[in-house]
């Protein structure tokens, strides 16, 4: 969806694309904190090893009577830290981060970029950290008078990137439809509902498409209880399910992961 250097501008999507030998003219500048909780300031390029999604925000929302955006908290599966949010948009970017299989980690406003002598600074949206051990920035289109000095901030950005070897995404909402059952199902990402014997009846009983409630019934299990493992399941995508459709209980179908990796 979203590559990393020249930035190029079509509608309200922004694209990086690499670029071999691209001379970066200044040095960016970022500011997080240490372990320690200390707050210092680095050349990016000096920041890679550091675990920016363990840190502490740099900048949080200002809340005000009338202020039209809601700012929120997000919680990454099986962890004491919340990620905020400073919209709504802001949430469902948060969702889409820890849908994706390739994020093992990310938080809020960690680091703030700059360039020297106060020429003008942002603070990315989220830092997550990817299986590979590689860094990704996400951002927000920001609307309104925000979107002024956009391009600026895509230029720091992409100098940050390259300086850094980060990653750099503009996060696009997803279908409406993807959107819901990413918000419904979400509720059930978290580890506590794993159960090995479970999945595996529940894996059985889904060797065939059908519907959840049909699939759980054929089970065994307690109804409640396999209702929970099941959407565990499907939003780690073990049990699979059209995502671009809306998700009934009673009547999407849900077909088995491993019925697929025995066909292939």
């Amino acid at each position: 969806m979203f590559d990393t250097a020249r930035i190029d501008h079509t509608g309200d999507v922004y694209v990086f694309a690499i670029r071999e030998g691209c001379a970066v003219r200044d040095v960016v500048w970022a500011e997080f904190h240490s372990l320690a909780g200390r707050l210092v300031r680095r050349p990016v390029s000096q920041v890679p090893r550091e675990a920016l999604e363990e840190r502490e925000p740099v900048w949080k929302p200002v809340q005000y009577r009338g202020k039209r955006a809601i700012a929120t908290w997000w919680r990454p599966a099986d962890t004491a830290r919340h990620a905020g949010c400073a919209t709504l948009e802001g949430l469902a970017a948060a969702r889409a981060l820890e849908f994706d299989p390739e994020v093992v980690a990310f938080t809020a406003w960690p680091v703030r970029l700059s360039w020297p002598e106060g020429r003008g600074a942002y603070v990315p949206d989220f830092f997550a950290r990817l299986s590979d051990g590689r860094a990704r920035l996400v951002v927000r289109t920001p609307g309104g008078e925000g979107r002024t000095g956009w391009p600026g901030t895509l230029r720091l950005l992409d100098a940050a990137r390259q300086q850094a070897d980060w990653q750099v995404r503009v996060h696009t909402p997803a279908d409406a439809t993807v959107v819901e059952n990413q918000r419904r199902l979400s509720r059930y990402r978290h580890a506590r509902l794993a159960d090995a014997e479970a999945a595996r009846l529940l894996h059985a009983a889904f060797a065939m498409p059908r519907p959840v409630t049909e699939g759980v019934a054929a089970t065994g299990l307690p109804e409640l209880s396999a209702l929970a493992q099941a959407y565990h399941l499907i939003w780690k995508r073990d049990l699979l399910i059209d995502w671009s459709m809306p998700f009934v209980a009673a009547q999407s179908l849900v077909s088995s992961s491993m019925a697929f990796q025995a066909v292939a």
